[in-house]
């Protein structure tokens, strides 16, 4: 895929997360720091972070990394946050911490992932 491709993705997947967590009364299950419901963040934010990812990727990867590490802090505070004034819906420190680790997993796998080796012309 180009980089158009995977910015119209990321825009698409980041509406995707805003309308999920924007809906009223959403049954999800009691906050407990290990249920389905952390996995679907868990998964959702590992989505998100790849998209980011690959969308920068033609660009300086530390400095990537770095402003990805920044998101995984903010994102799932304000995340939480927007959802305090919706009904039925509440903060939830659990739900931080699984898309934290969504983006954690994202980070090291593109932190500490073998690069391709180069052939060396012998000429």
């Amino acid at each position: 895929m180009n980089l158009k491709t995977y910015k119209i993705l990321f825009i698409l997947w980041s509406i995707v997360i805003l309308t999920l967590t924007s809906i009223p009364k959403l049954k999800t299950p009691v906050d407990e720091p290990f249920n389905i419901d952390k996995i679907a963040h868990f998964v959702v934010y590992i989505i998100f972070a790849y998209l980011f990812i690959k969308m920068h990727l033609k660009k300086n990867l530390i400095k990537t990394l770095k402003v990805l590490w920044i998101l995984a802090i903010i994102v799932p505070i304000f995340d939480e946050l927007h959802q305090i004034p919706i009904p039925g819906r509440q903060f939830s420190f659990w739900d931080i911490i699984a898309d934290f680790l969504g983006f954690l997993a994202i980070l090291l796998f593109f932190t500490y992932r073998k690069k391709p080796k180069t052939r060396r012309n012998k000429s």
